[in-house]
């Protein structure tokens, strides 16, 4: 038996995260703030202090994880 493969719901997934990644970084703009991701981690730099934001789970969903936190770091 053949194992399926959706070629077009991979393709759609990394779209999504290339979004959620851009949603991430207008967001922490729009405050004036940046965002770095350092190995599995992401930081938020404020006022030139570093906060920890996130460290998702799943590498397919790290950039929807972090901005989750973003939204509820900053009340949006």
């Amino acid at each position: 038996m053949k194992n399926r493969f959706s070629s077009e719901k991979a393709d759609w997934s990394d779209t999504r995260e290339k979004q959620y990644k851009q949603y991430c970084l207008d967001i922490a703009f729009q405050f004036g703030d940046k965002l770095d991701a350092i190995e599995c981690t992401v930081f938020l730099t404020k006022n030139n202090e570093r906060i920890e934001i996130a460290t998702p789970y799943k590498s397919k969903t790290f950039w929807y994880e972090t901005w989750l936190q973003l939204k509820n770091f900053y009340k949006i």
